[in-house]
């Protein structure tokens, strides 16, 4: 049989490809008896913007509000489908080095599934995807589940 995991970190945006990949890190926990990582990431802009960084820290706070809501749904759907160890995490940050380099669990994260695409297509074109860095940077296996038909 191969490797047993203990801590799986699933990241997610919002996106089909994120939701398949919270599909998929669902299943792989559930063989393994591991504990389940959820992560969602508001990318932090920087204070470059004056008078309008007041209102994109509400609007920050807001996306941060819905996202919690959000992950307690997944949350709940996890623990519906068989699994007992399920932690969700809303982070401020850069999302490909928080994903790389998670180390908000207790033990260290052995596998992160990740969709190959997310929201941000933008940075995909400018700078590389976010799954490429993570898959390049990170010390844990990385699972990227692709959702192309």
């Amino acid at each position: 049989m191969g490797e047993t995991y203990k801590n799986i970190l699933v990241a997610v945006d919002g996106s089909d490809q994120s939701e398949k990949a919270f599909q998929e890190a669902v299943k792989i926990a559930k063989r393994n008896n591991a504990a389940l990582h959820i992560l969602y990431v508001i990318e932090e802009m920087g204070n470059y913007f004056g008078e309008l960084t007041m209102s994109m820290g509400t609007m920050m706070e807001e996306l941060r509000t819905r996202e919690e809501e959000a992950m307690k749904e997944r949350e709940s759907k996890a623990l519906e489908l068989g699994l007992t160890q399920v932690f969700t995490y809303v982070m401020y940050g850069y999302p490909k080095t928080l994903i790389a380099d998670f180390t908000e669990s207790k033990e260290p994260i052995d596998l992160i599934v990740i969709g190959r695409t997310g929201l941000n297509g933008f940075e995909r074109l400018m700078v590389g995807s976010t799954t490429s860095y993570v898959v390049n940077h990170t010390k844990a296996n990385v699972l990227v589940v692709n959702n192309i038909v």
